[in-house]
């Protein structure tokens, strides 16, 4: 069973989500530039959000050797090269390589906070080890000693076999998930294991009509300067634009990773309202772009639907805006579409600021908090009872 959430999403000007040189994201569609807010921009305010709200915090990061090590030497009074060996060897017992000057690895680890705790714990435990174990090798310089790849390879081989008792426990803490974790998933090639196949989908927003960019110029003024003149000059760039937000969310995988119905409820509408109202926070202290969805529509279905394709034809405006359009043209592709596949859902209702009815979109609600709550009484009072034993 999914969630399919929907929404029509003014920004005002901004620029939330930079491509590499700093323009705003754009893609063609229906033959034209749109302005584009990729899913993971999305997905990180939400999730930063939610994690807050629910109390448990994830952290994304390369130093999980010198996150261990630091809290080995602030909190149990560890020396800097045990606890720099016990970071090096959960890293390595993971099947991961370390970086010999700074004991990064070459791959994202994105883990519950809670596991810090757990691999201090397990080094605790096996300090004996540790300290047999050596550290890199310092060149005169102080810097890495370099090697061949062969001698490299051989060093890292003989490093693994050395902390073998540790691959098991560290892999069962370095796997653990959380809700979150379990909801958007991660993926980690290295090491399959470590892998969660998410139970949320998010298309990346885009803009229903043409847009572009505008480059705004710019100065800063010198204070302290003998005249009047700009001390900085310099343009940026940025868009305007009502865009199509469209995410689902396979609520009975999503239940079953959980094994407990009134979390999966309690994490799924504390994060549908959340990326709903939720923007990026890109160029946020020059624009304030915190501007909320004008129509939201969520739909219990089967199997999900995105109705990105209603707006391949570019909506056009004579002065009048683009929200009312495009509210118009999502109730009628909607109509259409269920006609076509003779399938309107398990359940739908829609809320937002606009007035008009939408008889495709199902029951009109007068919030979004009852939008929610209603559409997670649809989705959890269905589900089988087994789903979350």
């Amino acid at each position: 069973m999914f969630l399919d959430i929907h929404a029509l999403h003014t920004l005002p000007y901004s620029n939330v989500n930079r491509d590499g040189l700093g323009s705003p994201k754009s893609c063609i569609y229906g033959g034209v530039q749109r302005i584009r807010v990729s899913s993971q921009s999305w997905k990180r305010a939400a999730r930063l959000q939610v994690e807050s709200q629910i109390g448990s915090p994830t952290l994304r990061t390369r130093q999980i050797a010198a996150t261990v090590a630091k809290q080995l030497v602030e909190q149990e009074n560890w020396g800097t090269d045990d606890a720099r060996r016990a970071g090096r060897a959960i890293v390595q017992a993971y099947g991961l390589t370390p970086e010999d000057a700074d004991d990064i690895t070459k791959v994202l680890l994105w883990l519950p906070y809670t596991v810090l705790d757990e691999l201090a714990t397990l080094a605790i435990e096996h300090r004996d080890l540790i300290r047999t174990l050596s550290l890199p090798e310092l060149d005169e310089k102080g810097k890495s000693k370099r090697l061949s790849k062969d001698e490299k390879d051989k060093r890292d081989e003989a490093a693994r076999a050395a902390v073998a008792l540790l691959k098991e426990p560290v892999t069962r803490i370095l796997n653990e998930r959380n809700a979150t974790i379990a909801l958007l998933g991660r993926m980690l090639a290295d090491t399959p294991d470590h892998t969660v196949d998410g139970a949320t989908e998010v298309a990346h927003a885009f803009t229903v009509h043409e847009a572009a960019p505008d480059f705004d110029y710019f100065t800063a003024v010198d204070d302290l300067a003998p005249n009047s003149g700009a001390g900085h000059l310099a343009t940026a760039e940025f868009a305007t634009g009502t865009f199509y937000r469209y995410s689902t969310i396979n609520v009975t995988q999503f239940d079953e990773q959980l094994a407990d119905h009134e979390t999966a409820r309690q994490v799924i509408a504390a994060w549908v309202r959340t990326f709903l109202t939720v923007v990026p926070s890109g160029k946020k202290n020059s624009t304030a772009a915190n501007t909320a969805p004008d129509l939201v529509y969520i739909a219990v279905r089967n199997s999900p639907l995105s109705l990105a394709a209603g707006f391949e034809k570019p909506i056009s405006t004579s002065g009048f805006g683009y929200l009312d359009r495009a509210v118009d043209v999502l109730n009628d592709y909607t109509t259409r579409l269920h006609r076509f596949l003779g399938d309107d859902g398990l359940w739908s209702g829609y809320a937002g600021t606009i007035d008009t009815k939408l008889p495709a979109l199902g029951d009109p609600h007068e919030s979004l908090d009852k939008l929610v709550q209603h559409s997670c009484d649809a989705v959890f009072g269905t589900l089988p009872v087994e789903a979350s034993s």
